[in-house]
């Protein structure tokens, strides 16, 4: 039961080992970019601004620092955006995040063309229909899901799960420390004022089927009335009672109804709206403290190999990765075991991800020698000894011991005790009281991961814990709309594709605990087979 990677290869057009790179860590992230110091200094900087002030608009504390690097999210920044979509596998995507369990990666050009300013005071200039979509905004946008997700779970419709991301990715930061929350995104002026306005009752309904059309106006029109219902007082506090009731597994046309009133007058108020002044204010953080980001030049190897270190991170397949491990020894200065920590870590999991185990273990173990104090040499060796514990269980005990060696090095890491769950998981043994503690702990610090809610999903079904469970699934599994054609109405073919996480809910919610945990581990079955 391999655990679950997503498998992406990439190109590069130009060397990006050829450039500067710098690494500037703040209390929430860590920027590993190919820029000047200043502008490394500076990008970092104004980013965790931004999670001060998501923080402060969610009245959380400010000004504690992660308990670990594993914890905080990584930002790749280099190239342009040619080559940030070279990696994502699409042209023109200017930035993008994977959620992973202690290893959260997001990938950012750090040149883009020229172009007007994405910073919008009033309603001509949000109208700018030549802006474009740019690098911070992006960033900002997935950098709120992620944050919600983590923080702040809840089934939201996917209309407000966009809208909001909207709404806070164009916060603007002032010089004296205050923020203003409310400007228009200016790469969404076509969307709102030249496209037909997306109908609120089809929006509120999550049993709407969306078109390629709609799925397009879905982002302007999502933003236009999350930032409506956002600044009208009465308005708010209807929305918040509306999401309270489709969490709690109310209709979502239904308790539109019911809550907002006459949708078509929404409709006609939202239409009034987008022709005036869009309303919004500035936020004073008390006691406001510039970031300081700590700052160095990475090593020599580090700039060497940070072209493998970006793609094992972002996810590549079985062969990708036995190339990538062969280039990682060649630039390591050749021979089968490189002699630098930083090298052997990537080995290691490069060699894991092309399942070349007998490997993976050596430079694993290899790597517990050389460096102590890094956490992928027990991490991949416990995933090691798990794998080959599906066919001799003597290997579980190793799996277990090699996870108790990682949480030495890092407790606050949560692939550490995931990594302590599995090796009971594969081995297909009854899972001690204190490794299911151990996975429910990681919870905290894991809980933007979709996998791992998977896994943590599936464990308390076990249990009979159906009200857990659908708490813990009904983050990831609310999508508010289907996209394109559906086949619900008629019998799945289990031989054509695996239950979904909407499916899976459904059984949970009529009862049926055998039922949904035969269709959970159907689902992770099928998923393992793809990685």
């Amino acid at each position: 039961m391999r655990l679950l990677l997503t498998a992406f290869a990439f190109l590069f057009v130009s060397s990006p080992a050829a450039a500067e790179w710098w690494r500037a860590e703040t209390n929430n992230f860590v920027i590993i970019s190919d820029d000047s110091e200043d502008e490394v200094r500076l990008f970092a900087s104004e980013l965790e601004r931004f999670d001060m002030a998501l923080r402060y608009l969610q009245n959380m504390p400010i000004g504690e620092p992660q308990p670990t690097d594993a914890t905080k999210l990584t930002v790749y920044r280099f190239g342009d955006v040619g080559d940030i979509g070279r990696m994502a596998g699409a042209s023109g995507v200017a930035g993008f995040y994977i959620p992973r369990a202690g290893d959260s990666v997001a990938f950012s050009p750090a040149r883009e063309e020229r172009r007007r300013s994405m910073t919008v005071v009033n309603v001509d200039r949000s109208r700018n229909r030549a802006a474009r979509l740019d690098a911070v905004s992006v960033l900002q946008h997935e950098y709120v899901h992620y944050f919600m997700m983590q923080h702040f779970p809840a089934a939201y419709p996917a209309w407000y799960v966009e809208g909001y991301a909207e709404l806070l990715a164009t916060i603007r930061f002032n010089d004296d420390g205050s923020f203003h929350v409310g400007d228009p995104p200016q790469y969404r002026a076509q969307q709102i004022f030249q496209l037909r306005q997306f109908p609120i009752e089809d929006m509120l309904d999550q049993e709407h089927e969306l078109s390629g059309y709609e799925g397009y106006q879905f982002y302007g029109t999502g933003w236009l009335l999350t930032h409506y219902l956002n600044f009208d007082p009465t308005r708010l506090a209807q929305l918040n009672e509306y999401l309270v009731a489709i969490g709690q597994g109310e209709d979502s046309l239904t308790a539109a109804r019911r809550i907002f009133g006459d949708l078509d007058q929404i409709d006609r108020e939202l239409r009034e709206y987008r022709e005036g002044n869009f309303p919004g204010y500035d936020v004073t953080t008390p006691g406001y403290v510039e970031p300081q980001p700590q700052m160095r030049r990475l090593t020599e190897i580090e700039e060497e190999l940070i072209r493998e270190e970006m793609e094992l991170r972002r996810g590549v397949g079985k062969d990708d990765a036995a190339k990538i491990a062969r280039d990682i020894i060649r630039k390591a200065g050749g021979g089968s075991m490189p002699g630098q920590s930083h090298a052997l870590g990537l080995l290691a999991r490069a060699y894991y991800y092309a399942e070349d185990y007998d490997n993976a273990l050596a430079v694993g173990e290899r790597l517990m020698e050389v460096d102590d104090t890094n956490i992928l040499g027990p991490l991949v060796a416990s995933w090691v000894a798990a794998e080959r514990s599906e066919d001799d269980p003597a290997w579980q005990e190793r799996a277990v011991q090699y996870a108790a060696d990682a949480l030495m090095i890092d407790e606050h890491d949560p692939r550490t005790r995931i990594a302590y769950y599995y090796s009971f998981l594969a081995a297909d043994m009854e899972v001690p009281e204190n490794a299911v503690i151990a996975l429910e702990q990681a919870f905290d610090t894991a809980g933007s991961d979709p996998t791992y809610r998977v896994f943590l999903a599936r464990q308390l079904l076990f249990e009979d814990r159906l009200g857990d469970a659908k708490a813990v699934l009904q983050p990831i599994a609310f999508r508010g709309h289907n996209q394109g054609s559906s086949d619900d109405d008629e019998e799945r073919d289990p031989t054509k594709r695996p239950p979904n996480l909407d499916e899976i809910m459904a059984e949970i919610n009529k009862g049926d605990r055998d039922a949904a945990l035969a269709m959970m581990d159907e689902l992770i079955d099928w998923e393992e087979d793809d990685a």
